[in-house]
Parts: structure tokens; sequence; C-alpha cells
């Protein structure tokens, strides 16, 4: 195997890791995050458990520590060259959706009482509009291989 070769080896393993490791940590907050949701739509959020509360706020820190470490190999990762400009737009589409998951995480507060929608809500559409920028630059990664 030839150095470029090697290269597209190495950043294929990587972004495999990456985006493995997101859909994962994605599977593991999801159950978390609907329930939160719903009861925030049924307008329930004064009636949530204390202990689910917390036990989400602690996941959703987690969560988003485990995110930015996958930010962090991304960052760390050389693309062969015809992918540079594809990968630092995946890169500023991760960290926005990282921004978006501190943001979520912060919203919360410490009690039911205390989370603050309005921020809790941009804070989903901005990691909604992250992953869809994510998506459209794995999709050019894929097309360029």
């Amino acid at each position: 195997m030839n150095k470029n070769q090697q290269k597209m080896v190495h950043y294929s393993n990587v972004m495999n890791a990456v985006m493995s490791g997101t859909e994962e940590e994605q599977n593991r907050l999801s159950p978390k995050f609907t329930t939160l949701r719903k009861a925030i739509d049924d307008k329930q959020l004064s009636e949530f458990d204390a202990g689910e509360y917390t036990s989400t706020h602690e996941l959703f820190t987690a969560g988003t520590a485990h995110y930015a470490e996958l930010l962090a190999q991304l960052e760390a990762t050389m693309p062969p060259a015809r992918f540079i400009g594809t990968h630092k737009r995946l890169i500023s589409a991760y960290r926005d959706f990282v921004a978006g998951c501190e943001a979520m995480t912060a919203s919360l507060g410490d009690t039911p009482a205390d989370l603050d929608q309005p921020a809790f809500d941009a804070a989903e559409k901005a990691q909604d509009d992250a992953t869809e920028h994510i998506l459209t630059q794995l999709s050019k990664i894929t097309r360029l291989a």
C-alpha cells in the first residue's frame, strides 16, 4: 500500500470510529431526551421525577463530554488532500453540534423547575441544524471517495 492509500485507510478508520461513536451516544441519550421532551411538550415538567431529571442531566453532561472527545479526534485527523475542504466543513458542523449539546445541557439547570425552555428549544434546533450539515459533509466525502 502506498502512502496515499495508507492515509485514506487511516482517515476512513477515524471517520468510522467518530461517526459510530456519535451514533452510539445518540442512541444512549435519545430515550432520556424523548422522555424530557414529552414532559415539556405536555406541560408536565413540574411532575417530572427529580431522580430521573438528575440522571438525565448527568447523562447529557457525560454525552456532551464524549461528543467533545469525538470532535477532538476529527480535529486531529489529517484527511487526504481531496477531502481537506469538506473535512474542515465537517469539523465546523460537528463543533456546532457539540455547542448545541453544551447549550442543551446548560439549559437543564439543577431541577425540572430550573429548566430554561427557550434555551432548550434553541439548543435542540441548533443540534438538528448541525446534524443536517454533518450529514451533508459526510455525503460529500462519500461521493469523493
